[in-house]
Order: C-alpha cells, then sequence, then structure tokens
C-alpha cells in the first residue's frame, strides 16, 4: 500500500511529497526502488524495514531506523517488511533540503540513512518522537511532520545550485555538464563543489538519475510497446549499449528483458503515482 500526500504551498521548497507505505513479511521478497532523486525523512510507525542495497562494490543489508534521514541514493535499493506488517509515513525532500536543516555539507547521508534522534537537538526532536509514537492514523502523521518542517522557519531563496537542478529537469537529465555550466555561467569546479556541498553528490550523478528516471518511467508507462533502442538515443544514451551499462548499474542485473511486473512495488509507485517524476514535476509547475 502506497499513499501520496501533497506538501503544502508553503512547505514545497521545502518538502516535495508527503507518503505513507505499508507492507507485510508474507506480501513477497524484497522489494527493488530506484533513486528518485529525493533525500527522504522516514518515521516508521510499525513493524520494521530491511533495506538492501544493490551495490556491486559493495553490501549493505540492515534495518532502517525508526526514524531516519538519508540524502541522495546512487543506486537502486530493496525494501521489505520485518515483523508482520511494516508501516512509514515519510517526506520526500527537495534535493538541498538536508543541507538547510543541518546547516552543515550532506554527503555524510548518501546511500546512508542516519537516525534522526541524532541529527538534532535533544529538546527538539524528542517530543515530536514521543508524540509521533502516539498517533493512530495518517492524517494526524501528516499534521505532525509539516508542524516539524514549520519550526524551523526556512524562507525560500535562490540558489546557484537550485537553478541547476531546474535546468536538469527542464532538459529530463538530458544535459551535457559543460551545456549546464555555460546556461549558469560558472565553470565546472565550481559547480561541483556546490553539489558536493547542498546535494550531496557530483552534478553529473544527480543528471544521469533524473534521466534515467525519465527513460524508466516512459518504457513502464508507455501504452504501446516503445522501441528501446530509439528510445535511448532521444534520452542522449550513446547507444543500446550505454542503457545497457546504466540499468546494470541501477538494478545489479542486464537487462535481457524489461518486466517491471517483477517489481512489485515499484510497479505500484510507478503506475499509480509517477514517483521518480515527483520532483521534476512539482518544481515544473
Amino acid at each position: 500500500m502506497y499513499q501520496h500526500y501533497d506538501s503544502p504551498p508553503h512547505l514545497k521548497h521545502l518538502v516535495c511529497f508527503f507518503y505513507a507505505m505499508e507492507h507485510h513479511e508474507n506480501d513477497g521478497p524484497l522489494q527493488t526502488l530506484l533513486p528518485s532523486g529525493t533525500p527522504v525523512n522516514g518515521w516508521q510507525y510499525a513493524g520494521r524495514w530491511q533495506l538492501r542495497m544493490n551495490s556491486k562494490s559493495f553490501t549493505n543489508d540492515s534495518l532502517l531506523p525508526d526514524f531516519y534521514i538519508v540524502g541522495q541514493q546512487t543506486f537502486s535499493y530493496s525494501l521489505t517488511a520485518v515483523g508482520g506488517t511494516a508501516g512509514i509515513f515519510g517526506a520526500g525532500l527537495q534535493p538541498g533540503t538536508p543541507f538547510n536543516l543541518l546547516r552543515k555539507p550532506t554527503y555524510f547521508l548518501t546511500n546512508n540513512p542516519v537516525d534522526t534522534t541524532t541529527l538534532f537537538p535533544d529538546a527538539f526532536i524528542r517530543p515530536y518522537v514521543a508524540r509521533y509514537k502516539t498517533l493512530r492514523n495518517n492524517d494526524d502523521r501528516y499534521k505532525l511532520l509539516v508542524d516539524f518542517y514549520e519550526q524551523f522557519n526556512i524562507p525560500e531563496t535562490y540558489e546557484m545550485y537550485k537553478e541547476a537542478i531546474q535546468i536538469i529537469y527542464q532538459h529530463k537529465g538530458c544535459i551535457s555538464i559543460k551545456e549546464l555550466c555555460e546556461k549558469l555561467h560558472v565553470n565546472e569546479r565550481y559547480l561541483q563543489r556546490e553539489f558536493r556541498t547542498h546535494i550531496g553528490i557530483p552534478p553529473s550523478t544527480y543528471l544521469n538519475i533524473i534521466r534515467f528516471n525519465n527513460i524508466f518511467t516512459e518504457l513502464s508507462l508507455g501504452k504501446e510497446k516503445q522501441h528501446l533502442e530509439t528510445l535511448a538515443m532521444l534520452f542522449n544514451y550513446y547507444d543500446i549499449s550505454h542503457f545497457n551499462k546504466e540499468y546494470k548499474r541501477y538494478f545489479n542485473m542486464p537487462p535481457s528483458r524489461f518486466l517491471i511486473e517483477e517489481f512489485k512495488l515499484l510497479n505500484e509507485l510507478v503506475s499509480k503515482s509517477p514517483y521518480l517524476l515527483q520532483v521534476q514535476l512539482m518544481n515544473l509547475k
């Protein structure tokens, strides 16, 4: 079960959307999800979630903290329920929001869920955690998280990295770093530094995530069978082998066949509400 909740207008510069998700341990094996370009702040209310990072360079298989913030995810990951039904209410954050909340570079959050209670002063975070544990429905959880973000009182301001992200969204990730720098009138070294500090990953990595999200959603939602090679060229992949390599990097398996139905949770999220595009769609309105 996945439910989407819109962010209030006055918080949209911090929170892309809120969501609730439940899954029972008997419902199936580990579920694969793609990086969405959004950091996540999760508040679990039932059971536990087991996380597995699908990286060929290392294996990370662990239980998520009950309350956590994770920065950008750069490869696919899997979730499964532990202890019956696992339930979570969370926020898909704007890129850069963790920096605004913590006021320090956030690359330490990349692919790394960190216990929220260790990131903020005890006197601030503990009352929210205590109140959250008493709540019994998602409407009240939504209200509490809205209140949580309102307390930071962070105004919407212009930042160069935000303009860079807007350009990436406008081009669906199909733009080179050189072209991006030319549009922004900055050098590549400065852009790299801005992204590492505020986003936690290089601009090229974020660009590739957005591009892959767009082509993956196009493939998943296409009513007619897409010609993969033509579609890959439209999304600025050099050739089909370039796309295959990118696919394998995210899923840790070759795309010998494309079957979204094999990924139950990912299929539900993409077909009902294209969560991979939420950050782009919201910011391009």
